[in-house]
């Protein structure tokens, strides 16, 4: 009787013992199937968790795609100066109290950014992003970059981000949004060459422009213009006074970064000759509650507001203020003018 006990008792350990580590073999597994897999607009293969609860961003962008796929709640760390913009401050005042782990100009301080304990860093797309995320994975911490540098990209970003962060449903609202708004500038977007009219952009300095392959050509573009300095480069470029006077523009537009004042501007005696300053069509693109002309989820909305800018009569029907109070409700739940937006 005792032999026959203590079989069973032996039967039943070993019994125990191999479902402990069958379990034990498995846990890596169902890790596994739990994680998914990425591949970021670097073309790196990433794996995150299957929920992503928390959240650093190392640039301005990264935040506003977060805010705008509402996953701001999943937020531990941000770039600095968060506290000092706007938009985030008056649709999420507790964002200036988290951790400011550095900049896409000065990099990230990495201690700070893994003291914050993510599962997830949204990393700008130039410097050291790339060497920043393989310190980062070493960490046993996801990493994320994106290049949301095109209107094009933008959407790509959207579509990313809302399925890294599980937020699908609401990026394809976003995508709506972004949809809405060229629906809006086709009738422009879509006139004879002949009939569109030269849009000269100004970055911070006059003569500082943008040529090809650039947002703020995409922009012009979409709106029914032309660029005519994308004649000379791609990227980011430095034009002459005799360049525009021989463009003649009818339209000069700058950034909302622009160093000057536009009545100053407007009294520049070597461009009065021009049809925008013959005719004062000098414009800086909005806003002060966030640059439209800066890669960012909002930076569709300028594509509607230049559009109305330089072709007024095409669109003498459109409710500008309400499509771009509807834009931003779409994209933070709040209108523009409810987060101090002002047209």
């Amino acid at each position: 009787m005792l032999k026959r006990k203590s079989e069973k008792r032996n039967f039943e350990m070993t019994l125990l013992i191999l479902t402990l580590s069958l379990f034990l073999l498995l846990v890596p597994v169902l890790r596994a199937e739990a994680a998914r897999n990425f591949t970021d607009m670097m073309g790196r293969k990433i794996t995150v968790p299957e929920k992503v609860n928390r959240v650093v961003t190392t640039y301005k962008s990264a935040t506003q795609f977060v805010l705008a796929l509402n996953a701001g709640d999943k937020l531990v760390g941000v770039s600095v100066k968060t506290d000092k913009q706007p938009l985030f401050v008056n649709l999420k005042p507790e964002l200036a109290e988290l951790p400011q782990v550095g900049s896409k100009r000065n990099g990230i301080n990495l201690e700070t950014t893994i003291s914050t304990d993510p599962d997830l860093v949204i990393l700008y797309p130039h410097r050291d992003a790339v060497e920043t995320a393989d310190k980062l994975e070493k960490q046993g911490i996801a990493a994320l970059i994106i290049n949301p540098e095109s209107l094009s990209q933008i959407r790509e970003t959207t579509e990313l981000l809302g399925k890294v962060l599980s937020k699908e449903e609401k990026a394809a609202e976003v995508l709506s949004a972004y949809d809405r708004v060229n629906k809006l500038t086709e009738k422009t977007a879509n006139l004879p060459e002949s009939e569109k009219k030269k849009i000269y952009f100004a970055n911070s300095e006059f003569t500082d422009s943008v040529g090809a392959e650039m947002m703020q050509t995409a922009l012009i573009k979409k709106a029914g213009g032309i660029n005519p300095a994308a004649e000379l480069k791609s990227g980011f470029i430095t034009v002459s006074p005799e360049n525009i006077l021989a463009w003649n523009p009818q339209l000069v537009v700058v950034s909302q970064y622009f160093n000057s004042d536009l009545d100053k501007l407007s009294q520049e005696n070597k461009y009065q000759n021009t049809a925008a300053f013959k005719n004062n069509e000098i414009y800086r693109v909005p806003s002060k509650l966030e640059p439209w002309d800066f890669p960012s989820p909002s930076s569709f909305i300028a594509q509607l507001w230049l559009a109305q800018k330089a072709y007024p009569k095409e669109y003498e029907d459109l409710n500008y203020q309400k499509e771009v109070n509807d834009f931003y409700q779409t994209l933070y739940g709040k209108k523009f003018e409810e987060l101090g937006g002002e047209f």
